[in-house]
């Protein structure tokens, strides 16, 4: 198995129906600007439509402007649905514990309201869910992969795990198919994330371009999995491809290489000053009170699993892919 080529992407999203919920967002955006080479319908769920940028090209657009916690408008969203990326999220773990009831609702009711809707339609799409790398909690050894017996520490992450297995639930009954993509730190090209505890290297890359000074939390000795954005948009793409053999499960979407946070900032500091001309000042600072545990774990996802079926072949280096996010924000895009 292995990862098709553009022409056999085209082929087979030729005419297919896909819902994104979360359209709005970051991950989305960059999904859309893909999808919208191929002849498709691309229906774009959201609480805010009007900030859905509608990238040039072949696909049509439907747009859903909604709450996430309406049955009806699920019921009209997954109508005649192929595939369903399931993006909405609220993404911040420290919203996430100041509010756990709304946390809840942000983040499990949709996936149980999208589920039962999919349900009723008796179509069974493909639902490929975006999950995060910290379901797992504190991780005792490294790498993480697929196999890890999840302990999850924050508010968040419990609630994501739960959305996930509510997924795990219903293709197990039949009534859709589905995996879930537990990411890592996605950074790259694309519209800044609604939440600030998140996208922090894009964050570091966009001070250090207008020549703000970069703070680094203590030594920055915890170890982090960077992944390029375009390696998660493939990874999305490809996935109903092989649903057959995907369906069910959870997979750890990461680049495989571990980096220390301190030597990630330095990375963009130096990648900055070669492309500025101007020298990036970075500092040490104590961490602030009120962190969360799950801020000094260590983590590198074990994708043993995807590379076998093609899906992490052609991962950006960590250089590579920083680069390509300094030329995307110097261009002004």
């Amino acid at each position: 198995m292995a990862v098709k080529n553009q022409l056999f992407l085209t082929e087979f999203y030729h005419n297919k129906r896909i819902l994104i919920t979360g359209a709005s967002g970051y991950i989305a955006w960059n999904l859309i600007k893909q999808l919208v080479k191929f002849n498709c319908t691309i229906k774009c769920f959201s609480r805010k439509a009007e900030k859905i940028e509608q990238h040039k090209g072949y696909a049509n657009f439907q747009f859903i402007e909604a709450s996430y916690q309406g049955e009806v408008a699920f019921q009209k969203a997954v109508k005649n649905s192929d595939i369903i990326f399931h993006l909405a999220s609220q993404t911040s773990a420290y919203e996430a514990e100041k509010n756990p009831l709304a946390d809840y609702k942000a983040n499990v009711r949709p996936m149980q309201l999208l589920l039962e809707a999919c349900k009723k339609e008796e179509t069974c799409p493909i639902i490929v869910f975006s999950g995060t790398s910290t379901q797992c909690g504190m991780p005792k050894e490294l790498p993480v992969d697929e196999n890890v017996i999840d302990e999850p520490i924050t508010t968040y992450d419990f609630h994501k795990l739960q959305a996930e297995r509510w997924l795990k639930f219903y293709t197990s009954q039949g009534w859709v198919k589905g995996v879930s993509f537990r990411l890592t730190n996605v950074y790259g090209p694309g519209p800044k994330s609604s939440s600030s505890d998140r996208g922090i290297l894009n964050l570091m890359i966009n001070k250090a371009l207008r020549g703000e000074e970069l703070t680094i939390y203590g030594l920055g000795e915890y170890i982090r999995d960077y992944i390029f954005i375009d390696n998660v948009v493939t990874a999305f793409l490809s996935a109903p491809i092989y649903i057959n053999d995907l369906d069910g499960k959870h997979f750890v979407l990461g680049s495989g290489e571990g980096k220390t946070i301190n030597d990630a900032i330095h990375l963009v500091g130096k990648l900055v000053t070669q492309k500025t001309g101007k020298k990036v000042q970075i500092k040490s600072v104590e961490p602030p009170a009120g962190l969360l545990q799950i801020e000094s774990r260590n983590f590198i996802a074990g994708t043993n699993t995807l590379l076998k079926m093609g899906f992490c072949n052609k991962m950006h280096s960590l250089d590579e892919g920083i680069n390509k996010t300094v030329e995307y924000y110097c261009q002004g895009k």
